[in-house]
């Protein structure tokens, strides 16, 4: 019987360049190859033959836009600074109640259509991320067969403590983890930006915590630099009008996004910027609880002084990182260095790991602007990439306006003009991209290739090709939540109004 199963083997053998791809039939099969999980591939393809290699070496100076290294186009997903907050901060308090969303008025025998959800009502169909606190798998609704992003978080590793936060009691860090935990779902239930994701249902189980989002099939901006190399200043200029609309947006309601980067920049079908990914931002703890969306804090207000040091360091401004008090300012000095990375490939200051980073940050007077550029690109990013808060852009402030101009001009004084009006936004037509009209009605530069939503094609295949039950990977007993820390998720569910909904599909 050896010999007939062997038999049946090798006639099922394929050869795929120089490997052998055996088509099992065992769902459970599974081997790792390089620390990698190998996976059945259920597209089986004939062999191809192999090219001889014939390299062109070319001179490409270093200033040039093309002289690009491949290998800076890693995710910075995993590398985000272990978050140091001070012990004198304010703190937020967490309403206790399970809130039923903004005005959610659905009839009985819509209910199962518009109302609270379970894990059960999802259907997973791949997974489209992970990161340190879990996944984000792509799902769709039983109820309605809509597509949507599942964010799912393990309650476990939020209750862990850090042995490393030697500045920080086991209770307030835990206290400070789950005010991060409820702001992205906080936050987000009181927005809706045309280039800010949407929230529609949150809820939680025993283990984890799922937040169900817009599903947005472009992709992060990530994957298109990585494909890409570098973008051209027009595109460059629109999609940091895009962003910059949302985090003005953001501003005026006392919120400070905190983590700006391309991992959380995503592209929508017609190829607008979408931002998602809150977690690390900070909603004013000076802003009265019972303010609503429609009230506004005054124009270029302070959100308060902030000291916690956290975000991703390529990204992050050096007050930040040098453990000084900040303001929502730091949110520009982000901007800054994501229209440098997208025009460079890779953002101002990189290194093998976050202490070299750091002292590059905090040591260099500042990046050096690529010399490709023109020169309004030069004078935008110079405006922003400022180390000194005094002398960077002030754009909550001269956001539509020109502030005084100055007697004598100095060198390193901070712009004074309108951002709206820059150089490089001149194509821009800021009435509709505010106002949504400009999203609903035109393409964006870069138009994502979609045959099929669920196939979710301008995702990483790193994440895409995962199997879903591999994934997360098994619950440890040991981590599992204890009874008494049931209570502190309670308020976390939401279900969004009935005309929410349908006003976004």
């Amino acid at each position: 019987m050896a010999i007939f199963s062997l038999d049946e083997d090798i006639a099922r053998l394929t050869v795929n360049g120089s490997c052998a791809l055996i088509d099992s039939e065992d769902d459970d099969f599974e081997q790792e190859t390089s620390g990698e999980i190998w996976h059945k591939n259920l597209l089986s393809v004939g062999p191809q033959p192999e090219q001889p290699s014939s390299q062109v070496h070319l001179s490409i100076p270093s200033s040039s836009p093309l002289n690009i290294s491949k290998e800076r186009r890693r995710s910075s997903i995993y590398d985000k600074m272990s978050v140091v907050t001070p012990p004198n901060t304010r703190r937020v308090q967490m309403t206790q109640a399970e809130p039923m969303g903004t005005g959610c008025t659905c009839s009985t025998a819509t209910l199962g259509k518009h109302g609270p959800r379970v894990l059960e009502d999802f259907t997973p169909i791949r997974v489209l991320g992970r990161g340190a606190y879990g996944k984000v798998l792509l799902v769709k609704d039983s109820h309605t067969n809509r597509l949507f992003a599942m964010k799912q978080l393990k309650k476990a590793e939020i209750l862990i403590h850090d042995e490393s936060s030697m500045f920080e009691s086991e209770e307030y860090a835990l206290e400070k983890k789950l005010e991060r935990t409820f702001a992205e779902r906080t936050i987000l239930s009181k927005l809706e930006h045309p280039n800010i994701v949407k929230l529609f249902y949150t809820f939680h189980d025993h283990h984890q915590l799922y937040l169900v989002l817009q599903f947005i099939p472009g992709g992060e901006l990530f994957y298109h630099l990585k494909e890409q190399g570098v973008l051209d200043e027009d595109t460059v200029a629109f999609y940091a009008a895009e962003i910059s609309s949302a985090i003005k947006f953001l501003h005026q309601r006392g919120i400070v996004y905190r983590d700006l980067k391309p991992e959380n920049c995503l592209l929508d079908e017609r190829g607008h910027l979408v931002l998602t990914d809150f977690g690390l931002s900070k909603k004013s703890a000076s802003d009265p609880a019972s303010q609503t969306d429609g009230i506004e804090l005054q124009e270029g207000e302070p959100v308060e002084t902030l000291y916690s040091i956290i975000g991703t360091p390529e990204y992050c401004a050096p007050e930040i990182l040098d453990g000084k008090p900040y303001t929502q300012n730091c949110d520009w000095y982000s901007l800054g260095c994501l229209v440098y990375d997208m025009l460079t490939g890779k953002p101002p200051y990189t290194g093998p790991n976050h202490k070299v980073i750091l002292n590059k940050i905090l040591k260099d007077k500042g990046p050096r602007i690529p010399t490709f550029s023109s020169e309004g690109m030069k004078d935008f990013l110079g405006s922003l990439l400022r180390k000194d808060v005094l002398k960077r852009w002030d754009v909550d402030r001269l956001w539509a306006v020109d502030g005084p101009k100055p007697k004598k001009k100095k060198a390193g004084q901070a712009k004074t003009t309108s951002f709206q009006s820059h150089f490089i936004f001149r194509k821009i037509d800021w009435t509709k991209l505010e106002s949504g009209e400009l999203q609903k009605t035109t393409n964006g530069p870069i138009l994502p290739i979609i045959t099929n939503w669920e196939l979710a094609e301008n995702f990483d295949t790193e994440f895409t090709n995962m199997r879903l039950d591999s994934a997360g990977g098994c619950i440890d007993p040991k981590q599992e939540v204890k009874p008494e820390h049931a209570h502190l998720f309670q308020g976390f569910s939401y279900v969004a109004s009935s005309s929410y909904l349908e006003r976004h599909f």
